[in-house]
C-alpha cells in the first residue's frame, strides 16, 4: 500500500500498535490503491459496455453526464465538452447504447466512471420496452382516460402526504401548502420511496390514506431522483392501487422533463413536491376575491334593491292609478246609476204629483165651474124672479091703477 506524509506515517505507526495489525490504511489511500487497481487492472479492460441511458444531462461547464443501467446495475459515464460535437448519436434517456472509453476512479469521491470516448445507439433500452408495455397494458384497460381522473376538492380540509417522513420532499409538501393555506390538516403516510420494497410500501400507504374518511385528497411525492430510481412510478400494481382510489390522488415525484405512469394515472400531476401546494387555494387571494365579492354583493344588492324600489314604486303608481281610475269609474257609473234612478224617483214623485194637483185641479175646476153655474143659474132666477117681480108689480099697477 502507498505511503502519506511522515505525521501519518507516524500516526499509523501508533495505531499498528494500539490495534496490533500492520493492515491498517487511510481513506486517501485507499482510494489510491483501488484507482490504480481498476486504471492497471487488464480484467477491466472492454472494448464497448453496453446498457440504457439514464439521467443523462448536460453540466454547467457542458460535460455530458449519463447513467448506463443494466439488470439493475449502474455505473455513471462522463463525456467531456470538447468531445460532444465528435459524437453522432443523439443520445436521450431509455436508449441503449454501447460506450467506448476507459475506466476512471474518482478518488475524492470514491466512484468509479467511464471517460467516454464514442457512444453507439444499439436499439431501444430494456427498460424502455418495459415502460412502453406497461403503458400500452394500463392504456387498454382504461387507466390513462381523462374521464376516469376524479376532480379534486377546492377546499380541502384534510390532505394526506405518501413520502418519506425524513425526506426534504416532505417538508417541501408541507410548507409549499401551509404557506397557501395555513389552515389545512395534512397528515403524513411514511413510506418508503426506492428500493425493493419501495411498490409495496407506497401501495401501502396510498391504501391507508384512502381509508382514512377524513382525507379528502392523497400525495404521492418523492423529491426526484435518477431514472432508475423512479421506476417504481411505472409499475402497474401502483398504477391499478392508484386508479382505484376512492379519493382523489395527485402525484408528484419532483421530475420535471419526464412523466411517469403514476403520473398519466393519477387525477393530477405535479412536477415537484414544492407544486403541491397548488391544489388547495391561496388564502389571501380567497381572502382578497372575498372582498371583491363582497363589495360587489353590496353594489349589487344596493343597484338591485334601488331598481326594485323604483320597480314597485313605478308599479305601485301604475297599480294606485289603475285603482283610482277603477273606483273613479266605479263611482262614477254608481253616481251615474243613483242619479238616474233618483231623477227618475223624483220625476216619478213629480209627475205623480203633478198628477194628483192636476186632478185636484180639474176637480176644483169642475167645482168652481159649478159654483159658478150655480151662481148663474141663481142670478138668472133672481133675474127672472126679479123680472117676474116687476112684472107682477106692473100688472098690479096696471090693475089698481085707474085708467
Amino acid at each position: 500500500m502507498g505511503s502519506g506524509p511522515e505525521l501519518t506515517q507516524t500516526s499509523l505507526e501508533t495505531l499498528q500498535e494500539a490495534l496490533q495489525t500492520e493492515r491498517i490504511t487511510y481513506v486517501d489511500t485507499l482510494n489510491e490503491d483501488i484507482g490504480a487497481v481498476v486504471e492497471s487492472a487488464d480484467q477491466l479492460a472492454f472494448d464497448y459496455v453496453v446498457g440504457d441511458v439514464s439521467d443523462y444531462g448536460v453540466s454547467s461547464n457542458d460535460h455530458v453526464h449519463l447513467d448506463l443501467v443494466h439488470e439493475g446495475s449502474t455505473i455513471h459515464c462522463v463525456l467531456f465538452g470538447y468531445k460532444r460535437s465528435a459524437i453522432d448519436a443523439t443520445i436521450e434517456d431509455g436508449m441503449q447504447v454501447a460506450v467506448k472509453g476507459s475506466l476512471s476512479y474518482y478518488e475524492d469521491g470514491g466512484n468509479v466512471s467511464v471517460i467516454v470516448e464514442d457512444i453507439v445507439e444499439v436499439g431501444e433500452g430494456t427498460y424502455q420496452r418495459i415502460y412502453e408495455q406497461n403503458r400500452q397494458l394500463l392504456d387498454s384497460d382504461g387507466l390513462l382516460d381523462p374521464e376516469h381522473k376524479q376532480a379534486l376538492p377546492d377546499f380541502p380540509e384534510r390532505i394526506g402526504i405518501a413520502t418519506s417522513a425524513t425526506s426534504d420532499a416532505r417538508m417541501d409538501a408541507i410548507t409549499s401548502i401551509h404557506e397557501r393555506y395555513p389552515d389545512v390538516d395534512i397528515v403524513i403516510q411514511n413510506t418508503s420511496v426506492q428500493g425493493d420494497d419501495a411498490m409495496m410500501s407506497i401501495m401501502g400507504a396510498i391504501s391507508e390514506l384512502d381509508d382514512d374518511p377524513r382525507v379528502d385528497v392523497i400525495v404521492l411525492t418523492r423529491g426526484g431522483g435518477s431514472d432508475k430510481h423512479l421506476r417504481v412510478f411505472n409499475e402497474t400494481p401502483l398504477c391499478r392501487v392508484i386508479h382505484k382510489t376512492e379519493t382523489p390522488v395527485v402525484v408528484g415525484v419532483g421530475h420535471e422533463n419526464d412523466r411517469t405512469l403514476a403520473d398519466e394515472v393519477a387525477d393530477r400531476r405535479v412536477m415537484t413536491p414544492t407544486e403541491a401546494g397548488n391544489i388547495v387555494p391561496e388564502r389571501t387571494t380567497l381572502e382578497a376575491e372575498l372582498e371583491t365579492l363582497e363589495e360587489r354583493l353590496n353594489t349589487a344588492y344596493t343597484e338591485t334593491a334601488e331598481t326594485t324600489l323604483e320597480t314597485m314604486d313605478d308599479r305601485l303608481t301604475r297599480a294606485y292609478r289603475r285603482t283610482v281610475e277603477s273606483d273613479l269609474s266605479a263611482f262614477e257609473a254608481e253616481l251615474d246609476r243613483t242619479y238616474d234612478t233618483h231623477v227618475r224617483d223624483e220625476l216619478t214623485d213629480l209627475a205623480n204629483r203633478l198628477e194628483q194637483a192636476r186632478t185636484q185641479y180639474d176637480q176644483q175646476r169642475e167645482r168652481e165651474q159649478e159654483v159658478a153655474a150655480h151662481r148663474r143659474q141663481r142670478r138668472r132666477l133672481l133675474l127672472i124672479l126679479v123680472a117676474l117681480g116687476l112684472l107682477v108689480v106692473a100688472l098690479l099697477l096696471y090693475i089698481l091703477l085707474p085708467l
